[in-house]
């Protein structure tokens, strides 16, 4: 059935997106601990490869499984991560009784046939969950979408030059930067014109980020927030793109030296004091904002994280050449694209699972007998 297919592909995706995340965080506390801990270009280019992986995880699979089929891939290649943990179970490392772990090796396809069918509470409850999720993430995100399309609609055109318009308006307190299909915007507040030297700071900021394609990448993710709610590795990595795309942006921008370091840092600084001003009117979403103080801890915009960005402006370092960014982006994507493949159920029935169903086929008979006596 379609209907089956589609819903195996997407718990598939979710699953490669936890196995994503868990080797782009293991990638970045290796990296911190090398000369590459500054070069946060680089590890933004290679957590967008690590997301392009996670998004082509269908054709993957599809790609694996044809060739599989065709025969140009050999036995030692049907190895998965079900079949390990058989192997394991069976040599004694896992302690579960056979019928236990047999319901968790079977856990995926049973909670997918019950949602399809809709024949249990459980199953009813998380289409009930997922459907309420989705809606109220989408409502959301159409609504702020909409936002802020009247507020460029309703801003002053200040520059226009090729693709990208300049404007500004009174409605805001941080310069941000989003983009239409065909043209890029870079919104600023009217207040910051007080300062030209801020503007041109928050200008090069905002182009900076036109450049590393940052604009499309925002907006793709939030319209994928909604289908991916529910799973927290997806927060996990929007977060981990919001920091690096403005530490990245930060160092482009100063490593073209058309502001001192202090420069940039008295703007970042000041902008920051006129976002406390305007914190139910700042847009986040579908947008990409120079800087935004809330109150949270963990927010990419938030006072530790502030403090993050002007210590690494202090410690400007040239980031790696294409190919060694090249080679990184590369390990990361082979890494997840094998994860993707091992992760898969397996598709026939080897030695150790032909034993361990005849384990539990005798403990259900001696429980019968049990029963029976």
């Amino acid at each position: 059935m379609i209907i089956e297919s589609l819903l195996s592909v997407y718990l598939d995706v979710n699953i490669v997106l936890i196995f994503a995340a868990v080797i782009w965080f293991g990638t970045k506390h290796l990296l911190a601990k090398s000369r590459l801990k500054h070069a946060f270009l680089a590890q933004l280019q290679m957590l967008y490869a690590v997301l392009l992986t996670v998004a082509l995880t269908p054709v993957i699979l599809f790609g694996f499984e044809t060739l599989r089929q065709s025969g140009l891939l050999g036995s030692t290649t049907t190895f998965n991560l079900s079949d390990f943990v058989v192997s394991q179970y069976l040599n004694g490392n896992i302690a579960l009784a056979p019928t236990q772990f047999q319901k968790l090796l079977m856990l995926r396809s049973e909670l997918t046939q019950d949602i399809m069918t809709m024949s249990t509470p459980l199953a009813q409850m998380i289409v009930g969950v997922g459907v309420l999720g989705f809606g109220y993430c989408m409502a959301k995100t159409l609504f702020n979408a909409c936002k802020i399309s009247r507020l460029i609609s309703r801003a002053y055109v200040l520059r226009r030059h090729g693709h990208v318009d300049v404007r500004v308006t009174h409605e805001i307190g941080v310069p941000f930067s989003t983009r239409g299909l065909w043209r890029h915007y870079v919104v600023l507040p009217t207040t910051i014109l007080a300062q030209s030297n801020d503007a041109r700071v928050a200008v090069s900021h905002e182009l900076q980020h036109v450049r590393q394609r940052d604009l499309a990448w925002e907006i793709i993710l939030e319209t994928l927030r909604p289908v991916f709610f529910w799973n927290p590795a997806f927060s996990l990595m929007k977060r981990e793109v919001e920091k690096f795309r403005e530490l990245a942006c930060d160092q482009q921008v100063l490593s073209h030296k058309p502001f001192s370091v202090k420069e940039y840092c008295d703007c970042l600084l000041r902008v920051c004091r006129a976002s406390l001003g305007h914190r139910r009117n700042q847009l986040m979403s579908h947008s990409v904002p120079f800087a935004h103080l809330d109150q949270s801890t963990r927010g990419h915009g938030s006072k530790s994280f502030l403090k993050r960005r002007v210590l690494s402006m202090l410690a400007l370092t040239r980031n790696p050449g294409g190919a060694v960014t090249l080679v990184l982006m590369l390990s990361v994507m082979v890494s997840v694209t094998t994860m993707t493949i091992i992760a898969q159920p397996a598709s026939g029935w080897s030695q150790d699972r032909l034993m361990l169903s005849t384990i539990v086929n005798l403990e259900r008979l001696e429980m019968r007998n049990s029963s029976g006596n």
